[in-house]
């Protein structure tokens, strides 16, 4: 058969295809024709058909951006773990040699020090290319290696290299380091760092009194390490790096401090004022480009705290008036007022408002025990304590502040109200005498005593801390049960002892006057057993159930230790009076809260 015919027609039918294509392509690309409206009049589009409504379908997703490839964690992690196990192999190394007697002193020692700067080498350009992180934990091997290379050659071999060598050879190194971290804007080889200049005074130590050196050593080591952020222009961005410098400083300075000599005092307490400067400066970088650095108002806390515990040891040591420590205590507080204004600009908000005003009212209220009375440091501290929870609280709802900043206040109110409540259970509380004894040393008036305001005090930052969520949440609500109950049951049987005072009978004994008031322990029992039936009463109304369950077992508690104490101690050492109505009370509060709850449980529909 011809098939010319046939190929023909379907050439032709092409033709037209690509005859119409071209010409809707036309269309398409050619603008619309205005023309007017049949109808109305008015100017329409034509050249196209209408095309009917569609609802719009849903974005299209935007592809990832491609980040650089970065170091995973698994290699830092083996890189870090690596850099530790190369200092065990010196460390081994130098043993081994030793014994064996393979190296002389002079062969290991140059050995250590190759090792140690090439490592330190290849970690300088491992950061400054690009590979920071690995780099560091090489920065970190190599340094160390150079550490302990130093410090065994001073140790074994002093005719060979005396210690003061050996300090001059790590500090070149770690002015190496420094220089590196702001070549590199690095904080992590700045940590690195600073570890190692913490390390080398106590690795070249040869004994005797020389805090004033440390302290001077210290003074040059924060001047120098404060011109790494303002040469990299990123230094208020490191937040491991500058708790690291703040907190290894002033551990220093508490240890060079507590073991100064009376001469060396006065210096001393002159030279931990420069390091205030010089730490205010390293926390707040006052000048620099960034708009804000990182938890700096936390680490004043620290700093201010810090500042205060060790002039105050330092001035004993001088063995100066103490009531005249009042004045420094009170210039604390002006500074701390003083820098409101000038860290609104550098915060361009009032971040640390709050906290700096903390600190000032903090610093007040221990002046005025400090001229007055030691006694009443202990309610200062649980003032302190209720404050910085205030604080925490407070901050959550001001902008400004971030949520790393409220959680480290947190974390020292929490601390600060540790350290009030164990002053206050050991040395104010006298729980056997008021809870399991019958005689009582006179001494204090009810309610107007330094014990009770110390422990509402206490009690009250508890509760602040309490009313979150979370394990710090529990742990404070664990703290509120015990000092809220032990303040209010203690206190009770104190007003026992008083209005008992007046009609019985009283002898001296060596060591003061006694009273036998029999129902101080019973008020002790009633004070238990109404604290844990209201606690469980108010968990019917709780609406969260964390806070139910914990009010329930809270309750629970307390009515079983009060049931526990009435039948042990109660039972065998009240007399039939105090007996007779120690049961008929604590059985009224339990009859009580048992119909309470059977007509709350009937008002919200629930059985009887």
């Amino acid at each position: 058969m011809d098939e010319r015919p046939e190929a023909a027609d379907l050439s032709e039918r092409v033709k037209k295809l690509e005859d119409q294509v071209a010409w809707l392509t036309a269309q398409a690309q050619a603008p619309p024709v205005v023309m007017p409206n049949a109808m109305t009049g008015m100017p329409g589009l034509s050249g196209l058909p209408p095309r009917p409504m569609q609802r719009p379908g849903p974005p299209p997703r935007l592809p990832k951006p491609t980040q650089p490839p970065t170091e995973s964690n698994p290699v830092i992690w083996i890189g870090g773990i690596g850099a530790g196990i190369l200092l065990l192999a010196v460390i081994f190394f130098l043993g081994w040699s030793i014994q064996q007697g393979y190296l002389g002193p002079g062969p290991r020692l140059l050995l250590g020090l190759v090792a140690g700067s090439a490592m330190s080498f290849g970690a300088a350009m491992m950061i400054l290319k690009g590979t920071r992180k690995l780099g560091i934990c090489v920065l970190a091997a190599g340094l160390g290696t150079l550490l302990l290379t130093l410090y065994y050659g001073t140790s074994t071999h002093p005719q060979l290299l005396s210690a003061s060598l050996g300090f001059a050879g790590i500090g070149l190194a770690i002015m190496l380091g420094g220089g590196l971290a702001a070549k590199a804007k690095s904080g992590g080889a700045l940590v690195v760092t600073l570890i190692i200049a913490f390390w080398a005074p106590i690795a070249f130590s040869q004994g005797g009194q020389h805090e004033v050196a440390l302290t001077l050593y210290l003074v040059v080591l924060m001047a120098a390490a404060l011109a790494v952020p303002y040469l990299s222009k990123v230094g208020a961005q490191w937040g491991v790096t500058r708790w690291v410098a703040v907190v290894g400083l002033w551990a220093m300075l508490a240890a060079a401090a507590l073991n100064a000599t009376q001469d060396d005092a006065l210096t001393m307490l002159l030279l931990l004022g420069f390091h205030a400067v010089l730490a205010a400066l390293w926390i707040w970088l006052p000048g620099q480009g960034e708009p804000k650095p990182r938890t700096p108002t936390i680490l004043w806390f620290l700093v201010s705290l810090s500042l205060t515990s060790l002039a105050w040891a330092l001035w004993k040591k001088l063995a100066w008036t103490p009531e005249w420590f009042a004045g420094p205590v009170l210039l604390v507080a002006a500074v701390n007022l003083g820098m409101v204004k000038p860290l609104r600009a550098r915060l361009d908000s009032k971040q640390a408002d709050l906290g700096l005003l903390v600190l000032a009212a903090g610093h007040l209220a221990l002046a005025i025990p400090i001229a007055m009375h030691w006694n009443w440091v202990g309610p200062m501290w649980g003032a302190f304590a209720l404050g910085l929870a205030w604080a925490a609280g407070r901050a959550e709802g001001m902008e400004g502040w971030e949520e790393s900043e409220i959680a480290s206040l947190r974390r020292l109110a929490f601390g600060m109200a540790v350290l009030a409540s164990t002053r206050w259970f050991v040395g104010s509380v006298e729980v056997w005498q008021h809870t399991f004894s019958y005689y009582r040393t006179v001494a204090g008036t009810p309610v107007l005593n330094g014990v009770f305001a110390e422990g509402i005090l206490v009690s009250a930052a508890w509760l602040l801390l309490a009313r979150r969520k979370g394990a710090m949440a529990l742990l404070a609500f664990l703290a509120l049960e015990c000092t809220a109950n032990l303040t209010l049951a203690l206190e009770a049987a104190r007003i026992v002892h008083a209005v008992q005072a007046s009609g019985l009978p009283t002898y001296s004994e060596v060591g003061g006057h006694y009273l036998e008031t029999r129902g101080a322990s019973a008020a002790v029992t009633l004070v238990w057993a109404l604290s844990g039936a209201l606690q469980w009463l108010r968990s019917f109304a709780a609406d969260d159930q964390g806070v139910r369950r914990a009010l329930a077992v809270g309750g629970y508690v307390w009515l079983a230790i009060a049931c526990l104490k009435l039948l042990t101690a109660d039972t065998f050492h009240a007399n039939t009076g105090i007996r007779i109505l120690a049961f008929l009370a604590v059985g009224g509060i339990f009859m009580a809260v048992a119909l309470l709850a059977n007509r709350m449980n009937r008002r919200s529909g629930g059985e009887a």
